[in-house]
């Protein structure tokens, strides 16, 4: 059985082998898909691999990214990999790009996960962390990228 992996906000960076989505028909996607206006993947409960979210959350306002991640939470399957990369609070990568409309650092990550934080109200997403951390993208610019590997655990209270 072929796995289902998907690569959101692809740009121009698409990966071979999965389904890369993005707003901008422009870059040539598999999928064209506007979170921002009545989004919900084409896909059913528990039934994809892999999703792939590199500097993609930093452009859902922060009303929506909630949603989003739930959502990304509602088609993995039990077992699958999120795995996503964020421009840091903690550097000046998360403030200096216009387009950048929500702001993460590791501990944002956490209400997403299983622990104490998870019991913030209507966030269904009980992600394991398999790895959390920050690391320098430039130097110069001061900007630093939290990147997570996550997983849905097997045995989930949805």
């Amino acid at each position: 059985m072929e796995q289902i992996k998907l690569n959101l906000g692809c740009g121009n960076k698409k990966l071979e082998g999965w389904i890369n989505i993005d707003i901008d028909s422009g870059c040539d996607p598999d999928l064209v898909l506007d979170i921002l206006n009545g989004f919900r993947f084409h896909f059913e409960d528990n039934s994809v691999d892999e999703v792939r979210a590199f500097d993609f959350l930093e452009h859902i306002p922060l009303g929506k990214t909630i949603f989003v991640i739930d959502e990304i939470w509602r088609v993995l399957k039990p077992g699958g990999k999120f795995e996503h990369s964020t421009p840091s609070t903690d550097g000046r990568g998360a403030f200096q790009d216009p387009t950048h409309v929500s702001f993460w650092n590791i501990n944002s990550w956490f209400y997403f996960c299983e622990g104490p934080w998870a019991e913030t109200n209507g966030i269904k997403s009980r992600f394991k962390v398999i790895e959390m951390s920050d690391y320098i993208t430039s130097n110069e610019l001061h900007i630093i990228h939290t990147h997570g590997i996550l997983t849905k655990p097997v045995q989930t209270n949805e």
